[in-house]
C-alpha cells in the first residue's frame, strides 16, 4: 500500500521558525554559490560546442542529460539535484545522508534551459512566460509509502538558463526501525502543447565519504544513474 501526500515545496519541518529561516538562508547561500560554478562551466561548455561547429548548425547541451526535447546531442531542458544538506558546523555541513528525526535537512534542485538556438529560437526564448512544475517524490522504501513535495512558478521572458529551488525535507520519527528514503525529481512545463519535461538522473553528492574496509573513500561529486537515498533515524 502506498500513501501519497502533496505538500508545499518548503513545508514546516517542525523546527523553530527562526532556526529554520537561518538554516534555509545558509542553504540558499550555498545553492547560489554552486549555481555560479554551474553557470560558468555550462557557458564554457556551450561556447566550446558552438566553436566546434558552423554557426548555422551549432548546438549546445548539458551532459549527461535526459530532458526532452532533444535534437541529436542537443538537450533543451534538464534537471539535477543534490543529496540532502544539513546546516551543522561549517561547510560542507557533513554528514547529510544520515539524519536524526526532527532535524532540518534540505535538498537543492537545479533547473537547466538551453540558451543555444537550433533552427528554432532557443528554449530560453520559447519558455518565456511559461509555467513550470517541480516535483520531489520521496519514497520511504522501508515502509513503502511516499510523500510528494511540489513547487510551481512562471518564468519571465526570457526564461533563465540556470535556476534552483530548495525543498525542506520532512524528517518524521520512523520508530524503532530507521527509514531509508529515495528522492526523485521531475520537472516539466505545464502549458498545453509544450513538450518540455525531465527527471533528474544526476545528483551532486555533498558528502565526503570515508569509505568502508576495501571501499575507497570518495569526495563530493556528481553521481549518474544512482539512487539518491538517505536515512532518517530515531536519535
Amino acid at each position: 500500500m502506498t500513501a501519497v501526500t502533496e505538500t508545499p515545496g518548503i513545508p514546516d519541518a517542525g523546527a523553530a521558525p527562526a532556526l529554520e529561516d537561518a538554516a534555509l538562508e545558509k542553504v540558499t547561500q550555498w545553492a547560489n554559490a554552486y549555481l555560479a560554478t554551474l553557470t560558468e562551466k555550462t557557458h564554457a561548455r556551450l561556447a566550446e560546442l558552438a566553436a566546434a561547429k558552423p554557426a548555422a548548425s551549432s548546438n549546445g547541451h548539458f551532459k549527461p542529460a535526459i530532458g526532452e526535447p532533444t535534437v541529436g546531442p542537443y538537450v533543451g531542458f534538464d534537471v539535477a539535484a543534490t543529496s540532502p544538506i544539513q546546516i551543522t558546523g561549517f561547510p560542507p555541513y557533513q554528514p547529510s545522508k544520515v539524519i536524526a528525526a526532527g532535524e532540518l535537512a534540505f535538498l537543492v534542485v537545479y533547473m537547466f534551459i538551453n540558451p543555444m538556438p537550433t533552427p528554432f529560437p532557443p528554449p530560453t526564448v520559447q519558455l518565456g512566460g511559461r509555467s513550470w512544475r517541480l516535483t520531489l517524490d520521496l519514497a520511504n522504501i522501508t515502509t513503502m509509502t511516499s510523500t510528494k513535495l511540489v513547487q510551481t512558478g512562471t518564468y519571465g521572458a526570457p526564461a533563465p538558463s540556470l535556476s534552483f529551488a530548495i525543498f525542506t525535507l520532512p524528517t518524521p520519527d520512523p520508530g524503532l526501525d530507521a527509514a531509508v528514503y529515495e528522492a526523485n525529481v521531475t520537472f516539466d512545463i505545464t502549458d498545453p502543447g509544450q513538450p518540455y519535461a525531465a527527471f533528474a538522473t544526476n545528483f551532486f553528492d555533498v558528502d565526503d565519504d570515508p569509505g568502508f574496509l576495501f571501499v575507497p573513500p570518495s569526495v563530493p561529486q556528481w553521481r549518474h544513474d544512482t539512487p539518491n537515498r538517505y536515512l532518517v533515524y530515531r536519535q
